[in-house]
């Protein structure tokens, strides 16, 4: 069952009527249209259709938006994290540098996918191809 027409297909919509839940199963890797089928095939490759519904992935371009979001959430984090190593403790500022360093990354590296997700997901209820 493939999405033919310039609309998007939201499938039956929620009961309250909104579509936070429709977000948040991008945010989980999820089909946002019904939640069962996988998003991605690999860490960033968006599958080409829904395994479960048919709806079509493989044109929704999220670009750079996913990347600015997943950077500011790892520097607020990291930024909460400096302003503690920087108050209590008396460490020298090349081990406090590589520390955050590393968080800013494995977080970035964790919040990457989520963030794409979401963002296709919007793109998605949208009715558009990219962002």
């Amino acid at each position: 069952m493939e999405n033919n027409s310039n609309k998007p297909d939201f499938g039956p919509l929620p009961q309250d009527g909104s579509i936070r839940p429709r977000l948040w199963r991008g945010m989980k890797l999820r089909c946002p249209r019904c939640g069962q089928g996988k998003l991605f095939r690999a860490y960033l490759k968006p599958v080409e259709h829904c395994s479960n519904c048919g709806q079509a992935w493989g044109h929704v371009r999220a670009d750079l938006a996913p990347a600015w979001a997943a950077m500011t959430i790892a520097a607020h984090v990291t930024v909460l994290v400096w302003h503690f190593f920087f108050w209590q403790t008396d460490m020298p500022n090349w081990q406090l540098i590589s520390i955050l360093c590393g968080i800013a990354t494995v977080i970035s590296l964790i919040a990457l996918p989520p963030m794409k997700g979401l963002f296709m997901a919007i793109i998605w209820a949208k009715g558009t191809t990219d962002s």
